[in-house]
């Protein structure tokens, strides 16, 4: 017994390494597959768009003759940012629409774009349109609604109009004023040249022989 313990004794730790080293692969494998199953189900999916924010304009109340710069934040989470379109029309889409290529900045994630002065009274609407480098795209159009201004009356003529009014009220009290003056004046004038003559008249009569 004791000698057949001795002898199986090589053999089983010869056994036990090999199994050892076989298992070895098996494990870095079984890891791995591990490893990048978990990257998939975290890692966005290949035809994820890019994604459009809410843009702001500026000035944020536009009025005849300026230029509105629109401003929108753009993210891709699977590649990055190819492009950004700003299309807008002041007709409502019936005859005409401008497509303009936004400037994007991939620090900041911003796409900047100038939209031209209009008229007063225009009603200006526009949509965004967002494209990566993989293929992908989105579109922002308020949920069909359409982002949207209208182009107010410039603030300087209407201070100019109100002062212009001021100035010709102020004209007309003045006149009104100084035409009051002269006739409240005029009785007053009247009785001292009255006075004036009866004064005359009785120092000539008092020098008379």
């Amino acid at each position: 017994m004791v000698t057949a313990s001795k002898s199986s004794s090589p053999s089983v730790v010869m056994v036990t390494k090999m199994t050892t080293k076989r298992s070895l692969p098996i494990l870095f494998l079984t890891l791995a597959l591990v490893a990048g199953s978990v990257a998939l189900a975290h890692a966005p999916p290949p035809s994820q768009p890019p994604v459009i924010g809410t843009p702001i304009i500026n000035p944020t109340s536009p009025a005849f003759g300026d230029a509105v710069t629109v401003s929108v934040n753009v993210t891709s989470a699977r590649s990055t940012i190819k492009n950004v379109t700003i299309t807008y029309t002041a007709d409502n889409w019936k005859a005409t629409n401008t497509t303009i290529l936004a400037t994007y900045n991939a620090t900041t994630t911003t796409a900047t774009g100038r939209i031209p002065a209009f008229a007063a009274g225009a009603h200006v609407e526009y949509y965004i349109i967002a494209f990566d480098n993989t293929g992908n795209s989105n579109l922002n159009n308020n949920s069909g609604g359409y982002f949207a201004y209208t182009v107010s009356a410039p603030t300087s003529l209407t201070s100019i109009s109100t002062l212009t009014y001021i100035l010709v009220a102020a004209g007309i009290a003045a006149g009104i004023a100084a035409v009051a003056f002269m006739i409240l004046k005029a009785p007053q004038r009247r009785s001292k040249q009255g006075k004036s003559s009866s004064t005359q008249d009785q120092n000539w009569t008092r020098g008379s022989p």
